[in-house]
């Protein structure tokens, strides 16, 4: 018999000067993302679902030659057994977290691509850990 597994809708996550955390419990489904960067939070964050799992954008740096830095977030979609819950020692409601890694692109844009010598786009990749969770 196949048990029924729960979508987390809790997710923190860490790495690289990058923290953050992703979740839908409070807003009716809807993903909400909050990002710090190099202690700069992020305020305005685009949440889409994809075949790579959560993807995470937001603009970092918009300047006036054109050249504009980007930040892109991938947490992977986690699915959560809600009976764990139930394990003693646990108190109710909870469930236990499960770990993942993943990863972040920070890439730039350089404006005017046709007078840019050499790479028009720079890519940053970072590591992140986190945890994904239950919320109820």
């Amino acid at each position: 018999m196949t048990m029924p597994f729960t979508a987390a809708n809790h997710y923190d996550f860490t790495g690289d000067d990058i923290t953050g955390t992703l979740d839908a419990h409070r807003s009716a489904g809807v993903w909400a993302a909050q990002l710090v960067l190099s202690g700069q939070t992020l305020e305005s964050t685009d949440v889409t679902r994809s075949d790579l799992g959560f993807e995470v954008r937001t603009v970092v740096e918009n300047l006036s030659d054109g050249n504009r830095t980007h930040l892109l977030v991938v947490l992977p979609r986690v699915t959560i057994d809600p009976d764990d819950g139930q394990v003693s020692g646990r108190s109710a409601g909870s469930t236990p977290a499960v770990t993942f890694t993943s990863y972040a692109v920070l890439y730039t844009v350089h404006g005017g691509s046709n007078e840019v010598h050499g790479a028009v786009e720079a890519y940053d990749v970072r590591l992140l850990s986190g945890t994904a969770s239950l919320v109820r």
